[in-house]
C-alpha cells in the first residue's frame, strides 16, 4: 500500500495481483443502478409475493486494496423481503435454483447455512460481472424475529473515473 498522503491506495501495478482482476473503470452512479437493477431481477425470479426492504444499493470501499475508499470501490445492496409467507420460501428458493442459471449466474452453495436453524442458503456469482450474492430463507429465527428472505449483493471492486471521489458520489 502507497502510505503517503491521507489515502492508503494499492499501487495500480499491485491491484491486479491482489483482486486477480483490473477493476473496470465506473462512475459510482453507474455502478449503483446496475447493482439495484441485478436485485429487482432476483426478486422477480423468487415468484413470490412480499414486501421488499426499501434501501438502495451504495457504493462502499474496496478494502482489499483501497481501505480509506478513495480511488476503488464495491457496491453492496443487502435488502430483504418481509411479510412474505414463510410456507413460500421453498418455492422461492426452487425458483431460484431454476431460474439464476438462465438470468447468468452459477451458483456455489445451495443448501444449510452453518447457523442453529440451518436455513436454506444460496450463493451464486453472475458469471460476466463478477457480483456476488448470497439469498438466506430465513424461516426459522431468534426470539421475536419474522420470518424473511435476506439477500445480499456485492459487486465486484470498480475504480472511480479519474478527478472523482467515490465517497462523495
Amino acid at each position: 500500500m502507497d502510505n503517503t498522503g491521507c489515502g492508503r491506495v494499492a499501487k495500480p501495478s499491485k491491484v491486479r495481483k491482489i483482486l486477480g482482476y483490473t477493476p473496470e473503470v465506473r462512475e459510482v452512479r453507474q455502478a449503483e443502478d446496475e447493482v439495484n437493477r441485478m436485485s429487482s431481477r432476483l426478486l422477480d425470479a423468487m415468484g413470490i409475493s412480499g414486501i421488499p426492504s426499501d434501501l438502495p444499493a451504495a457504493a462502499g470501499p474496496c478494502d482489499a486494496v483501497d481501505p480509506d475508499f478513495t480511488t476503488y470501490y464495491t457496491v453492496d445492496h443487502p435488502w430483504a423481503l418481509w411479510e412474505a409467507d414463510a410456507d413460500d420460501f421453498d418455492t422461492a428458493m426452487e425458483n431460484l435454483r431454476s431460474r439464476l442459471p438462465g438470468l447468468g449466474w452459477r451458483i456455489t452453495k445451495d443448501g444449510p447455512q452453518h447457523s442453529m436453524f440451518r436455513n436454506p442458503e444460496i450463493k451464486a456469482v453472475h458469471i460476466s460481472s463478477g457480483h456476488h450474492v448470497a439469498i438466506r430463507a430465513l424461516k426459522k429465527r431468534s426470539g421475536d424475529l419474522k420470518p424473511q428472505i435476506s439477500v445480499t449483493l456485492v459487486s465486484p471492486c470498480y475504480k472511480a473515473p479519474e478527478g472523482s471521489d467515490p465517497s462523495r458520489a
